[in-house]
């Protein structure tokens, strides 16, 4: 990139312009798709996105959902934008348990940008448990929408309402989450990838005696991914299998009480006086974690090393604190709302695309 002044997405966007325009790039030729302009530049792909937005905004570049951006041609003003006709106007919805947490943030801003390139009306309908998203699918469904991002709630069963929409063909994607043995488009973790990186992360840094902390498992809970791939990854290293280092009583609907989690925390620590390391498969308990070992003396890392699932976004003027397992939340949403339009238009279509994680180092371990 030069030393222009001018921000790095509008030098990248004049580059490609000035490719059009001096025919270097022909009207149906293909732009390289993001991945490919992102090792290009060097940049992220926010920045790329933003410059291929100016490019469809300006009418030089159109983009088919599925398949890529094109160069449009001026002089055949039916081909410039067929992915915006196709989906112009199409409302699809958005159900889940919408915290305030990161993770659900960067998710939903994926999942909004995208929304924005494709044209789409987005309704969201927030839902903690199964029989309020029964509700916001009916809700949502009467308001004419043409398929649904679900990001669904944990539960001892299958959502019988998910399982409906399957059963009549309407076009739906999980988002995080898979129903195992039931074949449904979904865009999700690596999470068995997460558990084993993170075990191999912590035996590698020296830790023999590794503590699980999770919440109690479900039918859709990635926690149970998480969980295999850890003892994959003991099998392999060597490592005891004890179950007495695992905490996962913690109810998935009620983890986030602070008071009645730290008392349950509390009480394992206690308990399990040789451990040297916790690897917390969600960044809420391993804050608690930090807490609770913190008032029964252990200094972090050097008595316990702590490694969580997602950031916690600790952090000071020495960085980040919490070594973690980090998702691409922003590329979940993305992702979604591609293959929602592919569904969209093919209800046949079933697809599963799986992201990968990436071990990030703080101070916690």
């Amino acid at each position: 990139m030069s030393s222009s002044n001018q921000p790095l997405y509008l030098q990248i966007r004049t580059m490609i312009r000035d490719k059009i325009e001096s025919g270097e790039l022909k009207p149906g030729d293909q732009i390289p798709v993001e991945a490919d302009l992102v090792q290009q530049f060097n940049v992220s792909r926010i920045t790329i996105k933003s410059a291929l937005k100016l490019l469809v905004d300006e009418g030089l570049v159109y983009r088919t959902a599925g398949k890529g951006t094109f160069v449009a041609d001026p002089q055949e003003p039916s081909l410039f934008a067929p992915s915006d006709q196709e989906s112009a106007f199409k409302k699809i919805g958005l159900i889940g348990p919408m915290t305030s947490d990161a993770f659900t943030l960067n998710m939903l801003r994926g999942i909004e940008e995208t929304c924005k390139e494709h044209n789409l009306i987005l309704l969201i309908r927030t839902s903690f448990t199964q029989s309020e998203e029964k509700e916001a699918i009916r809700i949502l469904r009467a308001q004419g929408i043409d398929g649904l991002l679900i990001f669904p709630v944990d539960g001892e069963a299958y959502s019988q309402a998910i399982l409906d929409l399957k059963t009549e063909c309407f076009p739906f994607v999980l988002i995080d989450r898979y129903l195992p043995g039931i074949k449904t488009n979904s865009v999700y973790t690596n999470n068995h990838q997460g558990g084993y990186l993170g075990t191999e992360y912590l035996f590698n840094k020296g830790h023999r005696q590794i503590g699980i902390v999770s919440t109690t498992q479900s039918k859709t809970a990635s926690a149970e991914d998480r969980f295999a791939g850890y003892l994959e990854a003991a099998r392999h290293l060597g490592l005891k299998i004890e179950p007495a280092h695992w905490l996962t009583r913690i109810d998935e609907s009620s983890f986030k009480e602070e008071i009645p989690t730290k008392e349950i925390i509390r009480e394992w620590l206690s308990e399990q006086k040789n451990l040297t390391a916790v690897f917390a498969f969600s960044s809420i308990t391993a804050v608690f974690v930090a807490d609770i070992a913190v008032q029964l003396g252990k200094k972090i890392p050097e008595d316990l090393a702590i490694l969580s699932f997602d950031s916690p976004g600790v952090q000071d003027f020495n960085g980040l604190y919490f070594s973690c397992i980090e998702q691409q939340e922003y590329q979940l949403g993305e992702k979604a709302v591609d293959l929602l339009l592919q569904v969209i238009s093919d209800p046949a279509h079933i697809e599963q695309i799986i992201i990968p994680v990436t071990l990030v180092e703080g101070r916690s371990t």
